[in-house]
């Protein structure tokens, strides 16, 4: 049996729970214990984590790294630091070392590149991007323009604008960091091209097609190309996904395997849809996902060993017009002859995998009630419908690569019906309820709870488990209880903990 070291992005349930609930193949994972790794703002302690590391790299097979953990304590702090780059680099040098002491030790790792949100919030940003936030992401994405010669007179005139508008000192603060990142995910990259890196990947973190998060890109990609790591080093849209992703890649590679993937689109258009807080069409990240997980992409039902079955329409829907939706969500997609699909895989043998992506946020309770009715929701194989599209495909693509490996029957399951009370009970349902009836009633706010475990969170759990007795008595019946808490304090993701009967 494999041995497996994680050290997570973070300390959310999507990062350090979802690897550890995963149906197991043939390997045991090792995470840090949760009181080591950091809250949200505050970081982790990386020399405590390193000092984990060293302590238990001597009886691992395989050890997979989150870099922005490793070297700044968290995805958070890596956006608010104010280390050296000096400092940063030497943390991430632990590679070399390790790999000096234990030559068999397999290192799979990830660092991701610095986002730029486009609205004006500082929950997980500096303090002030809650008043010059939407400023600084149009900044980027103006200045971007501007160098490709595409700015338009509106444009340039804002621009003007918002140079007025933004301090000096916090544009300097918010580049330079940047800067300081980007060069030190060079300093990794690096180690990657002298072999001590088995792995990497560089994630994009919430990417637009113009903006600062677009040139740090470039940079990336013109470091690999010119250090002939193009091949070998994928950057995409990704981040909370990526653990789960190198989990499944890990697995795949000590087994000698590449498991097949088809994919089969719920509209005709899907493949051309840019996903909300992405780059590029859903098809492209889909084909860096599948290759990121160990796995390939092949063309026909026959010779896959997997269906990756994307629900998606033919455009993404915020807060469109009901016209708008139906003509997306009716008219170009056809959910009937998707189900259909889905039933015909499952005759045929496969693996059927269904990647919710169809809103961003939450899944499509459309679709869930029709797979329920359908008789479906324990049959298929794997199911996510969380965050950005990105967050879904990485985590379905790993659950059902690992249940392919070891054929764990009961730890599948577990994992679906979580997604199944996450996605769709509270992601798409729960959420909204307490923003609306308890959160401002409690005197709190959806960014601020009254603790982990308030009122807030316990209205939370007795709203799910009534919402999934009503709707999904089927799954409600398999559940005894669950324990729901907050780590951030805030109503965006909970944790849940499933008791099963």
């Amino acid at each position: 049996m494999k041995r497996i070291l994680m050290i997570p992005l973070d300390e959310r349930p999507c990062n350090y729970r979802f690897p550890q609930i995963m149906p197991r193949a043939d390997y045991e994972l090792l995470l840090p214990p949760y009181e080591m790794m950091g809250r949200k703002k505050k970081p982790a302690d990386t020399a405590r984590l390193a000092a984990w590391v060293r302590r238990n790299a001597s009886g691992a097979d395989i050890l997979i790294l989150s870099m922005d953990t490793l070297i700044y304590g968290g995805l958070i702090p890596s956006r608010l630091h104010s280390e050296t780059a000096e400092t940063l680099c030497a943390r991430a040098d632990l590679i070399r070392e390790l790999k000096e002491a234990h030559p068999a030790l397999k290192i799979y790792a990830f660092q991701t590149i610095m986002r730029c949100p486009r609205f004006s919030n500082g929950d997980e940003e500096p303090e002030y991007y809650w008043t010059y936030g939407a400023d600084i992401h149009r900044y980027g994405k103006y200045l971007h323009r501007e160098q490709l010669g595409i700015l338009t007179e509106e444009e340039a005139a804002d621009f003007a604008r918002i140079k007025g508008r933004v301090p000096v000192d916090v544009l300097a603060d918010y580049t330079g960091r940047r800067d300081v990142n980007l060069g030190v995910l060079f300093h990794t990259l690096t180690l990657a091209e002298e072999g001590l890196i088995d792995g990497f990947i560089v994630p994009q973190d919430d990417s637009a097609p113009y903006g600062f998060t677009s040139l740090d890109q470039q940079k990336v990609r013109k470091f690999l190309k010119e250090h002939r790591l193009w091949l070998k080093v994928p950057v995409y849209p990704a981040a909370d996904d990526t653990g789960m992703t190198m989990l499944a890649r890990a697995v795949n590679e000590s087994r000698g395997t590449m498991p097949a993937i088809y994919v089969y689109y719920a509209s005709a258009r899907g493949p051309f849809v840019v996903p909300s807080f992405e780059d590029r069409t859903i098809d492209a990240t889909v084909k860096s996902q599948i290759l990121a997980a160990g796995c390939r992409r092949v063309y026909s039902l026959e010779e896959c060993d997997i269906v990756l079955a994307v629900n998606i329409g033919s455009e993404m829907y915020y807060e469109g017009t009901f016209e708008q939706l139906t003509a997306a969500y009716d008219v170009e997609r056809s959910l009937p002859e998707y189900i259909a699909y889905i039933k015909y895989a499952l005759e045929k043998g496969k693996l059927v995998a269904v990647a919710d992506v169809a809103y961003p946020t939450h899944n499509d309770l459309e679709l869930a009630e029709l797979l329920r009715d359908e008789g479906l929701l324990l049959k298929i194989h794997g199911y996510a419908g969380w965050n950005t599209s990105s967050n879904t495909l990485g985590t379905v693509i790993c659950e059902t690569s690992l249940y392919l490996a070891g054929k764990d029957d009961e730890g599948n399951r577990y994992f679906l019906l979580h997604r199944y009370y996450d996605d769709v009970g509270y992601c798409s349902h729960s959420r909204t309820w307490i923003d609306v009836n308890v959160v401002e009633q409690n005197g709190c706010t959806v960014f601020l709870l009254d603790g982990e475990r308030g009122k807030c969170t316990e209205a939370a759990r007795e709203e799910l488990l009534r919402y999934m007795a009503e709707n999904y008595p089927e799954l409600s019946d398999m559940v005894a209880d669950v324990e729901v808490t907050s780590p951030w304090n805030r109503t965006f993701e909970m944790d849940f903990v499933l008791k099963l009967k």
